[in-house]
Order: structure tokens, then sequence, then C-alpha cells
């Protein structure tokens, strides 16, 4: 029950164990989500890609 000298005060004990959990709930969701992706990729073949070759540049004089 919140007396008269309780309104509009600032929070005493304030904790970091919630975005501390967020941010490790973040990070696992992420290398889960590389983890998977990796799994699935193994099996295909590897792609190649070509790059257009270089012309050869003027020599400075």
């Amino acid at each position: 029950m919140l007396t008269h000298d309780d309104r509009n005060m600032p929070e005493r004990r304030a904790t970091a164990a919630f975005p501390i959990g967020l941010i490790l709930l973040a990070i696992c969701a992420i290398f889960a989500y590389l983890a998977i992706g990796g799994a699935m990729l193994e099996g295909e073949t590897e792609t190649v890609v070509y790059t257009p070759p270089i012309a050869d540049a003027p020599e400075p004089r």
C-alpha cells in the first residue's frame, strides 16, 4: 500500500539484471540463428563467383 511519502519517489534499488538478461538472450538467439543456418547450408554445393579480369593499367612515366 502506498503512503503519502511513497508517491513519486525514485527507485532506490535499481538492478541491472533485466538489461543484462536481455542482452544475453539476444546473443543466444543470434548464435542459434547462425548455427541453424550453418547446419542447413552444410550439405549444399559450394558457389563460385568469378570476378571480371582487371584491365592492365598504363605504366607510370
